[in-house]
């Protein structure tokens, strides 16, 4: 279960950096995202230019940045790291939800590492499309951080392909210590 403490915090970091970025004249596109918690000495640094902040999205300790065209979603959470029990406890109960039943059955599940992310990487399979995922589990400096990257493509768009960008993707993704 996530934490809802720093709901408000989540709240205010959000709009405050939509609120620079407007404020100050740049494209929101210009501006790398960056995502923390006051209780976490730890910041989640987004440079793709292509991902924007989705506001409505905001909850505590996570965070969301969608891309249109090609689809492109990267959402995250940060807590406690004492509350991660490894890739394998993670994603068994991941693979339980609801959200993964039946048709929606993850295929193609591979576990590995990138870096210092722990992953696991899946398939979905959608009417004439495939939705391509990645679950990157980390922990750094007492800060679990969990990372759901996702797009969605023809079904003739091999998936090895929509899975080799979500890795790249994850490269460019920095984890800082305040």
């Amino acid at each position: 279960m996530r934490s809802h403490a720093g709901h408000g915090f989540a709240l205010l970091c959000t709009f405050c950096i939509i609120a620079l970025t407007a404020l100050s004249g740049v494209a929101r596109s210009e501006v790398p995202f960056t995502f923390t918690m006051p209780q976490s000495r730890v910041v989640v640094k987004v440079s793709d230019p292509s991902l924007l902040p989705d506001a409505a999205a905001a909850k505590p300790n996570y965070f969301k940045l969608t891309r249109q065209e090609p689809l492109l979603i990267v959402s995250g959470w940060l807590e406690p790291a004492q509350q991660y029990k490894g890739l394998n406890a993670f994603w068994e109960g991941e693979s339980r939800s609801p959200v993964y039943a039946r048709a929606r059955a993850p295929t193609r599940v591979e576990t590995l590492r990138e870096g210092a992310w722990e992953v696991v990487a899946f398939d979905v399979s959608l009417p004439s499309a495939i939705q391509s995922n990645l679950r990157a589990e980390r922990i750094e400096a007492g800060t679990w951080i969990d990372l759901h990257l996702s797009t969605v493509a023809r079904a003739t768009i091999p998936s090895t392909k929509l899975r080799a960008e979500l890795l790249a993707v994850l490269r460019q993704v920095q984890v800082l210590q305040k």
